[in-house]
This record gives structure tokens, sequence and C-alpha cells, in this order.
């Protein structure tokens, strides 16, 4: 076998140029697999991240909200939260992957700028701060993301979105570049009078304040006046047009009143994204043991929109995959083919010799193998070297459901089995290709192969 080996490397020798094409165009192909394989794992790096940092990896439920609590108040809510958080921080089992675990509340109602005469419906969220902010630190595929700064010197007020800003008329209050704020003459969204009445009896700040409105958890309207303290963008739009954070407190004050105060979702976010199937399931066996009617719901069910992203991803790579295999493919098999031409004598004389036809197939496949690792190689080498480049140059983008930019980045080297399946890949590709030629070879008749000129 080792005699072959020599042998069929010398032959990819005897016409250099077309075996340089052909290595050329498998490590072209390589490179470029490789490339756009690595995006797709920056995509999906950038995508976790960003939801891991504003929602954890895991939401704790009681069970029949994630499907039936979105439009009921209170009957869903979990009661006596801090004591299951205490229990599950308790437990080593569980505490070891976690990095945060906290409460929140989400709310729906009516905002009101009273003094500009304008209201908008809102999706509020009432959060703990300072978990909420060491959360926006997380960066378990070491991406480098920036971290959101809507949190940081975090006095207890209203962070509203851009949108939501721009309807309530508080562009120049908030010192919002780019914003326009209505006119009052054109504005779609008066604040109606019965609603306006509500507030009338509210104390007066001097700050840029805001009224929120929302159905208590007994049924009866509730409002509480917050200062605005800034604007935390969210990159959804419609989200961005209604989106308001506050403390858990106010939240539970605006739902709850004086009442027992409870929230509808726990959030948890793991140290590694590794361990959330794990993790669910030690909680769920947690929460049975401990006779809880909770459930755990992970980060791609409570947001769908990530296997959707990847998902098209992930055609994209399939398909430039495919036709990089068909270029290889022929390429291949056109080297291939020229090289049996010309050696059409050659043949005949290791066949009159008594090579065998199995001997001669051996032969043209070992040369399309050695072109294959070549080129894979030389391929895997180039990704490697400009992948290295891009991300030591520093370019950002925005990936998809990510507000704030971020630095490209191609993580290649942590992607072992990326470059391992694309080399294996190009290398069978490359020995598939030299089958057909290879077999035309061996059955060429021993006669017409000495005779021919």
């Amino acid at each position: 076998m080792i005699n072959s080996i020599k042998i069929a490397f010398r032959n990819t020798l005897r016409n250099k140029r077309r075996t340089l094409l052909s290595v050329l165009a498998i490590a072209i192909g390589g490179f470029a697999s490789l490339l756009i394989g690595s995006f797709v794992a920056s995509v999906n790096h950038g995508i976790q991240t960003g939801v891991a940092r504003s929602s954890g990896h895991l939401h704790i439920h009681k069970k029949g909200y994630f499907d039936f609590g979105a439009g009921t108040v209170d009957q869903y809510d979990i009661e006596n939260y801090k004591e299951i958080i205490d229990k599950i921080e308790e437990n080593d089992t569980l505490s070891s992957h976690i990095n945060v675990i906290t409460p929140t509340l989400t709310i729906g109602g009516i905002a009101g700028n009273y003094t500009k005469n304008s209201s908008q419906t809102f999706v509020g969220v009432g959060v703990v701060a300072n978990e909420q902010l060491k959360m926006q630190s997380w960066d378990g595929y070491g991406i480098n993301m920036p971290t959101d700064s809507s949190l940081k010197a975090y006095h207890g007020g209203a962070l509203i979105g851009k949108g939501l800003a721009k309807n309530l008329n508080l562009c120049e209050a908030l010192s919002i570049d780019g914003c326009k704020e209505k006119k009052e003459a054109l504005n779609s969204n008066p604040v109606d009078e019965d609603i306006a009445d509500f507030s009338i009896d509210e104390p007066k700040s001097d700050r840029t304040t805001i009224s929120l409105l929302a159905a208590s958890a007994k049924g009866a309207p509730n409002i509480v006046r917050l200062p605005v303290e800034k604007v935390w963008e969210q990159t959804n739009k419609e989200m961005d047009d209604r989106f308001i954070a506050m403390p858990l407190e106010k939240a539970q004050m605006l739902v709850y009143g004086n009442d027992t105060k409870k929230v509808n979702t726990i959030n948890v976010q793991l140290k590694s994204p590794d361990d959330i199937d794990s993790v669910a399931d030690r909680l769920e066996a947690f929460f049975d043991a401990n006779g809880l009617a909770l459930e755990v719901i992970k980060l791609n069910v409570f947001n769908p929109q990530i296997d959707k992203i990847l998902g098209m991803f992930s055609v994209i790579f399939a398909f430039v995959s495919i036709v990089i295999g068909l270029i290889a493919i022929f390429t291949v098999s056109n080297t291939m083919t020229m090289s049996i031409m010309e050696r059409f004598n050659e043949i005949g004389t290791l066949r009159a010799m008594g090579l065998r036809r199995s001997g001669v197939r051996t032969y043209f496949l070992l040369e399309g193998m050695i072109i294959g690792l070549f080129g894979a190689t030389l391929g895997v080498a180039l990704a490697l070297l400009i992948t290295s480049v891009i991300n030591s140059i520093g370019l950002w983008w925005t990936p998809p459901n990510v507000s704030a930019p971020t630095q490209l980045v191609f993580n290649l080297m942590d992607n072992p089995e990326l470059i391992v399946g694309i080399w294996v890949f190009l290398v069978l590709i490359s020995v598939l290709s030299s089958i057909l030629p290879a077999i035309r070879a061996s059955k060429m008749p021993i006669v017409d192969a000495l005779r021919h000129n």
C-alpha cells in the first residue's frame, strides 16, 4: 500500500498545473464552507447571548402560565417565589450551575404623559435591578458583546422603549437623539378624561413622570406614577413601542396593591449554555420531589424566533455546501479523466504486466484522495488564517434579536466538529469523484490501451 501511495503521489505531480487548480478549487470551497459555518455559529452565539442576558436560559412558571397566563391576572402567578428561589440556591447540584436566578412580573396597561396629553398601551416588566445588571454581563460564548448600560446608575424609575418615548412625547424631556415628537394637534392617542381623572390626586413632581394604569388582581383599576429615567431600546419595534421596565416592587404594587405580592416568572441564567437540558431536567425533578406545581420552559421555547433564524442560516449553509460539493466533484472528476486519457499506454502496460483491475482503480482513487487531502488541508489553513485576521481587525455588526452592535467574531477554533466535518466531507467528495474515472480506466481492454496513440 505504501508503494501504491508513493506512485499515486508522483502521478499527481505529472501535470502540476492541473493538480494545483484542483487543489485550489477544493481549498476555496472548504474555506467558504468553514467561513459560512463559523458565521452561522457566531449568529447562534450572538442571539443566544442577547436572549440569555435579557431573559435567562430557563423560565420557571406555575403550570399553565405559558399556555394560558398571558390573558389572566393573578391566576397563574407564583406566590411563595422567594422561598422557591432560596430552596434552589440551597441545592448544591442546582446552584453550582446557576449564574443568576431572579423573579420578574410582566404586566400590561395604559401609560399616560398627561402634560402632553398622550397615552399608549404598554407591556411592562418588574425587575430586580442589581440581578438584571449581573445578567447583562453574561458572556458564556466569549464573543465580547457590549453590556447594555441601561441599568447602570439606575435609581428605581421607569426605563422605556424609544418607540414608547416617541408616542408619549418624551423626546425632548429625555434628550433622545433622532427622536421627533408628534404635534399635539396630530396626537392619535389623546388621554381619555376618565383615565386622566385617576391621576388628579397623584402628587406632582419636578421630574419627568408617566402614570401607569392597569387592572389589579381584584379587577379594579390601579395607577402608579413613575419618574422616567432613560430609554432602554428593544430589538423588536412592536415591543419597543410599548416596553417599560420598572422595579419589581412598583409592578407588584400596581397589580396587587397591599395584598400578597407575587411574580409570574422566575428567570434562571446558567453559567454555561451546555447545561440547559440537564438543569431543566433537575429542576423538574426538584419540583416534583417538593410537590411544587411549577414547570420549566427552555430558552428556545419561550423565544422560538431563535430556532427560526438558525434554521434559515442552516439552510443557507447546507445550500452552499452542496454547491461547493458539486464544484469539487466536477473539478476532480475532470482532473482524473484527463489524467487517464494521457496514460492509456501506461495503463495497458501495467495490465499486461499482471496488475489487476482493482489495482488500477486503487491508483486513481488514491490520486483523488491525495488531491482531496491537500485541498481540504489548505482550505482549513486558509479559513483559520482569514478568520483570525478578521477577528483581530475588530469588525462590528448587529446580530438578529440584538439591539446593540457587537464585534464580528468567527469562533472557528471553538468548533472542531465543523473543521473535521468539512475536512472529511471534502476528502470524501474528492474520492467519490474519482470512482467513475477509475472504473473506466480499470475496464479498458489491454490491447486497445497498448495500441492507443
